[in-house]
């Protein structure tokens, strides 16, 4: 993380910096994979500071995208065997870890 205002955010918010990183890189990836749906302008929004995460939260324009996106994710868990959510679960663990090398 540097001392960009939106990197200084997100590590507030997050509470870490490796969360943090990790934040980011995922709005990295919304945004560009993201289309032109209203979650990924958001994404673009937020990483080029035109918007707050904490606008976000207390936006009603958000609300029911990131209430159907969380829809799609707990479909999504849902579907996963044990063995699968473990390894998801490897996976993200290794990636925070590595993020402190």
């Amino acid at each position: 993380m540097t001392d960009d205002p939106v990197d200084h955010e997100l590590q507030q918010l997050a509470g870490s910096p490796k969360l943090a990183e990790e934040l980011k890189r995922n709005l990295q990836k919304l945004s560009d994979h993201g289309g032109d749906s209203p979650l990924a302008a958001m994404a673009r929004d937020v990483l080029d500071g035109r918007l707050g995460l904490r606008e976000v939260a207390r936006s009603s324009a958000f609300a029911i995208p990131l209430a159907d996106a969380m829809d799609r994710f707990h479909d999504y868990d849902a579907q996963l065997s044990q063995q699968e959510r473990a390894r998801l679960i490897k996976e993200a663990e290794k990636r925070l870890a590595d993020q402190d090398d």
